[in-house]
């Protein structure tokens, strides 16, 4: 597996995690285990935007400013609770429950689980749910906007390397290192080991409505998400290092890039080579403006 760079973000978020968030993190878990039996065919994982995605933008745009610190300085404490956080919530929380009544399925919704209250920095929140979609979730939906979120577009990342098999019974080991699945994957026979790999395989994105969302979607999205941004003069780089990440994961997956529908994965087609030729345009121009920050 190619691991090296493509990966990076996995891992160095999980290992940035302190000895009370990997304690707390197995909790959790653990929790999420007790569900046994098949779980990927009755559990789907639904993306969305908490403190960031669309509204976020829209508010720091509505009010003349560019960050945060920027907003609170000028709107108050509770400017971003107000108009960010909890109208997310609240429409996270019910696209969850009507999703769920539409499917008939059970979905994780990220919202509902305050991580805060314990002090969970960002990469404990992000490891523990990389981890739910890599061990339990059947399908992944997204809530429109989530290519506006960086951890939305980090976890459709996450769920595109699955699609794209980078969980492969030879680099077992490696595998359940950089995703964190060691307690997932031990103590299984060789074929329910062979069973769990190939579910990872079958992960599925999908919108709100249920329509497909392939990596050429993906990240598509996720390009113009950025040019709209930087049209804006709003920040635009948590979303542009996930969205390298999947322009590269064809081509180190260990599937051939034309050819994969033959694995049940579609062909990247010209809109992910324009996307990717994009992506890379802009981190050319980002590093020519900011080379100490590359």
């Amino acid at each position: 597996m190619a691991d090296g760079k493509l990966l990076s973000g996995v891992v160095e978020e999980y290992e940035k995690l302190t000895e009370d968030e990997l304690t707390n993190l197995g909790i959790v878990l653990n929790a999420y285990r007790s569900f046994r039996g098949d779980r990927r065919a009755h559990i789907a994982y639904v993306s969305m935007p908490i403190t960031s995605g669309r509204r976020y933008y829209n508010t720091l745009r509505a009010h003349g400013v560019k960050s945060v610190e920027e907003l609170v300085a000028k709107e108050g404490k509770d400017a971003l609770w107000l108009q960010v956080i909890k109208p997310n919530l609240d429409e996270g929380v019910a696209l969850a429950d009507s999703l769920g009544l539409e499917h008939n399925l059970l979905f994780i919704a990220p919202s509902v689980f305050e991580a805060k209250k314990w002090r969970w920095s960002q990469e404990a929140y992000m490891s523990l749910w990389y981890r739910v979609i890599g061990e339990m979730a059947g399908s992944h939906y997204v809530m429109d906007g989530w290519e506006y979120s960086t951890g939305g577009l980090k976890e459709v990342m996450f769920s595109m390397f699955m699609q794209w098999r980078y969980i492969r019974s030879y680099n077992l080991r490696q595998a359940a290192r950089i995703f964190g699945l060691q307690n997932f994957l031990t103590g299984l026979t060789p074929e329910q080991e062979r069973r769990e790999i190939r579910a990872m395989w079958g992960i599925r994105v999908y919108d709100q409505r249920g329509k497909e969302l392939r990596i050429d979607d993906v990240l598509a999205m996720a390009v113009a998400a950025i040019d709209d941004l930087r049209n804006q003069g709003l920040p635009y780089d948590g979303l542009l290092a996930p969205a390298c990440s999947i322009k590269g994961t064809p081509l180190l997956s260990p599937l051939p890039v034309q050819g994969s529908e033959k694995y049940g994965v579609p062909s990247p087609t010209d809109r992910f080579w324009k996307a990717r030729e994009r992506v890379e345009q802009i981190s050319r121009e980002q590093h020519a403006a900011h080379p100490q920050s590359a």
